[in-house]
């Protein structure tokens, strides 16, 4: 659960207003109001919900789906206004108004509450409100279905659904916009290459309702394969496990973006994929020795072997270090400088290296090249993370 520090326009809840038909559309199959509400109580604390009994009702079954935390009141439109008039504000109070028919991912509505946080409320007039007459101003903005700058000047996402025949167009959004929830992360051929692939598949297999967990370890008994093919002997073979481990790089993607776009994240899959995703690429390293050393017998493919597996805990020590303590770093880096490690010891892009010495025959130079690199990463974090006073060294 988010929790956000004290500024100008924190807001100390959101409601949401169903007070319009598109409320109904469904996204990814589920009503966009459901998928809102469910957005919202993950993020802050305070979520209700003013619901029109036709939007109500229009539900049916999906009803369920509302979240038992987020508090509902069913008021005709005109009892939303005298609720708003009769509302009891607590001093400093700010609540921040969505209209039920509005579409957000987890990356656009956080972005919003951060920037509110900080005291930036650009593009927010009208639904930031502080007292009974903003609040019936802000519900007639959601009843009229007005598209307000927030709506139309942040694309691909948040977007305002006007009917039932915005859905194609809802979901297209909230695929666009994918990319801006993985930019900081990924490495430029996963941005260039792998999800262009990943985020053809992904759509399709949301539709169907696959379950993020299930593409992660498919995804993974993909890469365990290649593995296995790159720890025989042969050309054919070693080839065959490169392109297999390339595919489950490129799978590795898909299984966030379902979750994204179904809002399926969470703990146990953040993990998951953490550890499937290291295990597969020790199986590759341990893979490309093992076939070096059964095709050659030379002996010194193992001993680079265990120096790469010992670099390689030595990089997850030193980020380790660096995460937790913090060492030489201000309080507003941290967490941005501990994605960036996290997200660069397990960068997927060397996956094409990968492929691409198995296709001119010299994986034992991916072998002697990765030994070697993962003591000068690990080294490079060390000095980095040291600081010097004043301040942090890293950017």
């Amino acid at each position: 659960m988010a929790s956000f520090a004290p500024g100008i326009f924190m807001v100390n809840k959101i409601l949401i207003i169903a007070a319009h038909s598109a409320s109904l559309t469904p996204v990814w199959g589920e009503p966009a109001l459901c998928r809102l509400a469910r957005l919202a109580g993950s993020l802050v604390d305070e979520v209700e919900l003013w619901i029109t009994p036709e939007i109500h009702g229009g539900l049916g079954r999906a009803a369920r789906r509302l979240p038992a935390r987020v508090s509902q009141k069913i008021l005709p439109r005109d009892d939303m206004l005298n609720a708003a008039r009769q509302l009891d504000w607590a001093p400093g109070e700010k609540i921040l108004v969505l209209p039920g028919n509005s579409l957000w991912d987890r990356f656009s509505l956080n972005r919003v509450l951060r920037a509110l946080q900080v005291g930036k409320a650009e593009r927010m007039d009208g639904l930031v409100v502080s007292g009974p007459v903003e609040l019936t101003a802000a519900l007639e903005i959601c009843s009229s279905n007005r598209r307000l700058p927030l709506f139309f000047s942040s694309p691909p996402l948040p977007w305002l659904l006007g009917d039932k025949a915005d859905a194609a167009e809802a979901e297209s959004r909230l695929v666009q916009n994918l990319a801006a929830a993985t930019l900081a992360s990924d490495g430029l051929l996963a941005r260039l290459v792998d999800r262009r692939i990943s985020r053809r598949l992904s759509p399709t297999l949301a539709r169907q309702g696959i379950p993020p967990n299930a593409i992660t370890l498919f995804s993974t008994s993909i890469g365990l394969i290649g593995a296995w093919l790159l720890a025989q002997t042969g050309y054919c073979q070693h080839l065959l496990g490169a392109l297999l481990f390339w595919a489950a790089v490129v799978l590795d993607g898909v299984d966030g973006e379902v979750a994204r776009l179904t809002l399926k994240e969470s703990r146990f899959g953040h993990y998951l994929d953490i550890i499937t995703d290291n295990l597969v690429h020790v199986a590759v390293f341990i893979g490309i020795a093992l076939g070096l050393y059964r095709g050659t017998g030379n002996i010194w493919h193992l001993y680079a072997l265990g120096a790469l597996l010992l670099g390689f805990d030595g990089c997850a020590l030193v980020i380790w270090h660096v995460m937790d303590h913090g060492t030489g770093l201000r309080e507003n880096q941290a967490s941005a400088v501990s994605a960036r490690l996290v997200a660069a010891l397990n960068s997927r892009d060397f996956a094409y290296l990968v492929v691409i010495l198995a296709l001119i025959d010299r994986l034992s130079w991916f072998l002697g090249g990765a030994a070697v690199g993962t003591y000068i990463f690990a080294l490079a974090v060390w000095l980095l993370s040291r600081g010097r006073p004043g301040g942090g060294t890293f950017p």
